[in-house]
């Protein structure tokens, strides 16, 4: 799946440093890996609904 999704075709290295940097200062480093697998949970519950929902679209 490409990130076509989010809108992220056009960032490049540098904003995407800052991006993470910025959460990293937000977030702090003890709470980044709760933060992450909630947002690899969340993606992957978006991939499976996503693609439940081409199955609906395909099979009418």
């Amino acid at each position: 799946m490409t990130l076509t999704f989010l809108m992220l075709e056009n960032i490049s290295g540098w904003e995407l440093f800052i991006i993470v940097l910025v959460i990293y200062l937000f977030f702090g480093p003890r709470s980044l890996p709760k933060f992450y697998q909630s947002l690899k949970k969340t993606l992957s519950q978006f991939q499976e609904s996503w693609k439940e929902v081409q199955r609906e679209l395909h099979r009418k």
